[in-house]
């Protein structure tokens, strides 16, 4: 994955730049399982961050493999609100 390794090899304030503008198009919030808690908190990207830690309980349908944050970084995984984010959780 030559894009999060791009990702880490960035400055700090690059780094932080870069990851917020990735929050601006994230799909979550579009998810069905994600519920008005995550939204309160602004949980987004669990791809990168891991599961809700309280907030979504419920899988749903999940619409990861359409984000384009996904597919930017050639995530393969989905559910990441409740299995966890790409390096934890198992192929599904």
């Amino acid at each position: 994955m030559a894009r999060l390794d791009d990702l880490n090899r960035l400055p700090p304030e690059k780094r932080k730049a870069e990851l917020s503008a990735m929050r601006g198009r994230c799909s979550c919030p579009k998810c069905p399982s994600y519920t008005l808690c995550a939204g309160d908190r602004d949980e987004k990207m669990f791809c990168f961050y891991g599961r809700s830690p309280d907030c979504i309980q419920r899988e749903l349908k999940c619409i990861c493999r359409k984000c384009t944050v996904h597919d930017e970084f050639g995530f393969r995984n989905v559910y990441y609100c409740t299995r966890g984010g790409e390096k934890t959780s198992k192929r599904y």
